[in-house]
């Protein structure tokens, strides 16, 4: 009789778990209309926002090169040999890919201000007088 008791007793425990456990289950499962909603809400937001966001950053990236274009080529090679000197001393201290390429994007940038002047023309294709 007694060991019929104790074997109810951690069964009756393992009811009221699974009881718990389905009244928090149904309550989470409640909620997920009204999280789907705020998420499907503020994804609509952002992409409301998302053209005006491009345009500033666009904006922001024409001034840079421009900003760029303005200096001279010796300052902007002397730039991005440090920052290939940079990307290059990462590599070499085993630091993460990602960690080297951030080192050598200015140099790519600097590149890129030197080369796409709109103005100025390249010694190569320069005529040479006689």
């Amino acid at each position: 009789m007694e060991l019929e008791h104790n074997q109810q007793e951690p069964a009756k425990g393992v009811r009221a778990a699974i009881g718990r456990t389905r009244a928090r289950l149904s309550s989470a499962i409640g909620r997920l209309p009204g999280i789907a909603g705020s998420a499907r809400k503020h994804a609509g937001q952002a992409t409301a926002s998302l053209p005006a966001a491009m345009g500033r950053a666009e904006t922001g990236v024409r001034g840079t090169v421009t900003n760029l274009q303005t200096m001279s080529d010796s300052r902007l090679r002397l730039l991005a040999a440090t920052s290939i000197g940079f990307g290059a001393g990462l590599r070499l201290a085993g630091k993460s890919r990602l960690a080297t390429l951030a080192g050598f994007v200015p140099a790519s940038v600097f590149g890129f201000a030197i080369v796409s002047r709109p103005s100025k023309a390249h010694p190569a294709t320069t005529p040479t007088q006689p």
